[in-house]
């Protein structure tokens, strides 16, 4: 993934114009603020890709556009957009507002790259944000994303500010696997689990952001999503439906039919195929676990759960040592004509 690429996935729901869905988790926060009850400092949880950006980023919108009157307007909301010419929300989209610090993996200049986690010097830009005025004489926003991301001099040099937070500054923590953080991080924070979007919900976000689409093409892709919306938007961005019916039939064709495989394999590791490939993965696990249920109360050996094992592991191992991705899907289809020629030689 490029640097670009990597930067959009940061900067990306800092543009969203309002959140869909987490209507609890909405009037939880507003609720919190109106009663003048707000906690300084929230971890937001839930899968990858389904919103805790976008939940942080609306937040802050709301919080800094209504400065001076934020415990007011939040008792006369009822979601957290604001207006569509608001210059604190403009600013915050274009990632330029003096009151909001984002904390999170940086292009390294150096390297090329981006870093692997929250670099320690950037946390400890923290004592100089929260020392300084706001710009906007109230709120100063923090959002830290991911904040498992830390390293240990970092989430101690996070703690040091949680511990004792000046007034009207906000910690929006962000992360996919919070059980990871510092146990004192976790207990200093306010606990918010986002749930995963609803195929309406996803659609309805998919559309402000692409566009009207097939909707059949978003039902195909769904399932394999799960959830996820930035990985959803990966797929239906790309125009691959020959490929991907490919997938399909060669996953479900019968044992020693495989031709041509190579040319599958090829086409799926091309440059700049990552949501491509990782698709393919996901429509294998999926079939590979229906298979296994469908054989559980059979009474017999269940092939397919030793296809599972093996697929997880190699699959691991490719990614872990960065091993080559097209004898990974070779290696597959090797242990799927296995399991399917096992199960056809079971007695009816």
């Amino acid at each position: 993934m490029s640097n670009v690429e990597d930067l959009d996935l940061i900067l990306q729901p800092r543009r969203a114009q309002r959140l869909v869905g987490a209507e609890a988790l909405q009037r939880e926060f507003l609720d919190a603020l109106g009663q003048g009850k707000l906690h300084h400092a929230w971890l937001i949880g839930g899968p990858v890709s389904c919103g805790k950006a976008t939940l942080a980023y609306q937040i802050a919108k709301f919080l800094l556009t209504h400065q001076q009157n934020a415990r007011e307007a939040a008792q006369n909301a009822e979601e957290l957009s604001v207006a569509a010419d608001s210059q604190a929300a403009a600013k915050i989209s274009a990632g330029s507002h003096p009151d909001l610090l984002l904390l999170s993996r940086r292009w390294d200049e150096e390297k090329k790259r981006m870093t692997s986690g929250i670099p320690v010097v950037d946390v400890r830009r923290l004592i100089h944000f929260l020392g300084s005025t706001a710009a906007g004489g109230g709120w100063r926003i923090i959002v830290v994303d991911k904040a498992e991301d830390m390293a240990p001099a970092a989430a101690n040099a996070l703690l040091k500010s949680l511990e004792e937070p000046p007034s009207k500054s906000l910690f929006l923590l962000l992360s996919d696997s919070y059980q990871r953080l510092l146990p004192t991080i976790r207990s200093r924070c306010r606990r918010a689990l986002l749930p995963k979007p609803t195929e309406p919900q996803m659609q309805e976000i998919l559309r402000a952001e692409l566009g009207d689409f097939d909707t059949a093409g978003f039902n195909a892709i769904s399932r394999l999503a799960d959830g996820r919306v930035r990985y959803a938007m990966d797929l239906m961005q790309a125009d691959h439906g020959a490929l991907r019916q490919d997938m399909q039939t060669r996953l479900e064709e019968a044992p020693g039919d495989h031709t041509s495989l190579h040319a599958l394999a090829d086409a799926l590791t091309l440059r700049n195929r990552d949501a491509l490939f990782a698709e393919f993965l996901e429509r294998a696990r999926l079939f590979v676990h229906e298979r296994a249920i469908a054989m559980a109360g059979q009474g017999a050996a269940n092939p397919w759960v030793d296809v599972w094992d093996q697929l997880v592991q190699q699959q691991r191992q490719t990614e872990t040592f960065n091993l080559d991705r097209k004898q990974l899907i070779l290696n597959l289809f090797a242990l799927l004509n296995r399991a399917k020629n096992a199960e056809a030689r079971l007695p009816v």
